[in-house]
């Protein structure tokens, strides 16, 4: 029986850097009339409603569904103007792996603080969206242990069983706590926000660089 596999996005299928998030923060600022929305506010492993929540405490600002449908809007005009640019490039060889897997028709799901929505388009620009059945988001749940139960309950409704084994794929320490949090063996690769180092201290099952080392062995 073939495990399920969970992937992370931003630091793991897609490269981080200054630009991963400039359609958030885009929004940020037309929503609440401002500059650099996002600064001094770490995104890593948070849920975008967490971040939006922490802005707008910075900003004296109450959060309400009305301003969260109304930044949603907002963010969506941002994604489809950033669609065409090259904001969202592939980390490493993320896409051949990706592929590699749906070839060997394992499932795969997501699990990531990103919207939905923004999930979708930061995949769909990468080719792989397709890929993944179904995940957790940031809009069903504030912390990411939320988000990864919800992942692995939709991974089972939507396969329709349950999963012996469980593989999480992620950038951050968070990740590596929220694997064991599910029961998962986890892979830490190096290319997100925590170093190698900061990575090791919680003795994840496996540490690469990048895509190429893993072994397609491993999930037999």
């Amino acid at each position: 029986m073939k495990p399920l596999i969970l992937f992370d996005i931003n630091g793991t299928l897609i490269k981080r850097d200054s630009r991963t998030d400039l359609p958030y923060e885009y929004a940020v600022n037309e929503l609440l009339s401002i500059e650099n929305g996002l600064q001094g506010v770490n995104t890593s492993a948070r849920s975008d409603v967490d971040v939006m929540m922490e802005i707008l405490q910075k900003h004296n600002v109450e959060y309400t569904e009305a301003l969260w449908e109304q930044f949603f809007k907002l963010y969506i005009k941002q994604l489809k103007e950033f669609k065409p640019s090259d904001a969202w490039r592939e980390n490493g060889t993320a896409v051949s792996f990706v592929t590699k897997l749906a070839e060997k028709n394992y499932p795969l799901a997501l699990i990531t603080g990103e919207l939905g929505i923004g999930a979708e388009y930061k995949l769909k620009k990468l080719g792989i969206w397709q890929h993944f059945a179904t995940g957790g988001f940031g809009e069903d749940g504030l912390r990411r242990f939320e988000i990864a139960d919800t992942a692995v309950k939709c991974a089972k409704e939507r396969f329709n069983r349950e999963f012996d084994k469980i593989f999480l794929i992620g950038d951050t320490v968070l990740d590596i706590k929220i694997a064991r949090h599910i029961g998962a063996s986890v892979i830490s690769i190096t290319t997100g926000s925590n170093t190698r180092e900061e990575l090791q201290e919680l003795s994840p099952d496996y540490i690469i660089d990048d895509f190429t080392e893993l072994s397609m062995d491993l999930f037999e």
